[in-house]
């Protein structure tokens, strides 16, 4: 009968409930210190909306298959602790599903799009709602027809949708299709951006005019979502604790690559008239207050969404979002930082091997 130790077995024990805590129960103890933000109202009819934006899933080219493999399985764990912990009626991703979209072709684009259902899978009375980033089709000069086309149809996101969830109207937008130019992409956006703001605006008018698709709806004011930031000269306004770092704040955006251009701003502002807009492409957060007294004083805020993913920030976040017709409410969760999981792991294994080296042996 081989000898067995009392050290061996408090040792062996110990590293399981260290594994369990790191990869495991960490992300529920941290993610259940946020909640859903209770609107002024108190209304009962409230949409539950969880934002995160630039999951930036590893492709066929970049980063060795361990990072691969760790970013996903963080974020995989992330996400089903926060649909079990807080139940969200309905997911919003801002683009850059993937890092490499532009870059695959057609076989590994539909193993991308599998692997990102695997991993952010949902239950069916929950539904999901994306829209595109450079890093899933390219830049607008870089796009080819047949990828935008593939993802549009796998991830059944148009250049532009109008949804209608318990009242609140959402338009979601393809970023790179609003560059004002004529190219194909930008003129069947333009039409369908049209179309939607006509819509909305004979229905704010006349309630007689409130339908969609012969479906009736009431009016209320839309919730715009994208990928990029509306124009900007930079993000030196940027006061949250998780906006850019100095010097990297007062960097100068790149219009049309970092922020949409002040014309295509104008043009969706006019025509969408939104209440609060959603965005991500910068990997941190943003608050910025929209004031346009040229639009009857239309007022609004615009929130940057931080990365989701670790290789993207040391501290991702994601948003708690409580939504009526009349008012929103915005919660920016934290996820655990990498740091804190290693320091914990380090610390734990070190009380746990000065455990076992003052344990004295039992049995033979």
């Amino acid at each position: 009968m081989r000898r067995v130790t009392k050290k061996l077995i408090i040792l062996v024990v110990g590293l399981i409930l260290i594994g369990l805590y790191c990869e495991f129960l960490v992300y529920y103890l941290v993610i259940l210190q946020c909640g859903w933000p209770q609107l002024k109202a108190g209304e009962e009819n409230v949409l539950k909306t969880f934002i995160l934006a630039d999951t930036h899933l590893l492709g066929p080219y970049r980063g060795h298959w361990l990072d691969k493999w760790r970013r996903e399985w963080q974020m995989h764990q992330a996400f089903q602790a926060i649909i079990k912990l807080h139940s969200p009626e309905v997911v919003f991703i801002l683009g850059d599903l993937f890092d490499e979209g532009e870059w695959t072709d057609e076989q590994q684009f539909n193993e991308y799009v599998d692997r990102f259902h695997k991993l952010f899978l949902l239950p069916d009375s929950i539904k999901m709602f994306v829209v595109v980033g450079n890093h899933d089709i390219g830049f607008h000069n870089m796009i080819r027809q047949d990828v935008a086309l593939r993802f549009s149809k796998l991830l059944k996101a148009p250049s532009v949708q109008h949804l209608i969830l318990k009242g609140n109207h959402f338009i979601l937008l393809n970023s790179m299709a609003l560059q004002g130019d004529s190219c194909r992409l930008c003129t069947g956006a333009r039409r369908q951006i049209e179309k939607v703001s006509g819509k909305l605006s004979k229905c704010s008018e006349d309630t007689n005019q409130c339908y969609n698709d012969n479906l009736t709806f009431n009016y209320s004011q839309p919730i715009l979502m994208q990928h990029f930031p509306l124009y900007r000269v930079s993000d030196a306004i940027c006061t949250e604790p998780d906006a850019p770092p100095l010097p990297a704040r007062n960097k100068l955006f790149r219009i049309k690559l970092d922020a949409l251009s002040k014309e295509s701003t104008q043009y969706i502002v006019s025509k969408i008239r939104p209440r609060v807009v959603f965005g991500g492409h910068t990997h941190h957060g943003c608050l910025v207050h929209h004031n346009y007294d040229d639009l009857d004083g239309l007022k609004f805020l615009e929130y940057s969404v931080p990365s989701f993913s670790w290789r993207n920030r040391p501290d991702p976040k994601y948003m708690l979002v409580s939504i009526s017709p009349t008012e929103y409410a915005v919660n920016k969760c934290g996820l655990p930082t990498e740091i804190t999981i290693i320091l914990s792991a380090v610390i734990m294994i070190c009380i746990l091997i000065v455990n076992v080296i003052r344990k004295g042996t039992v049995g033979r």
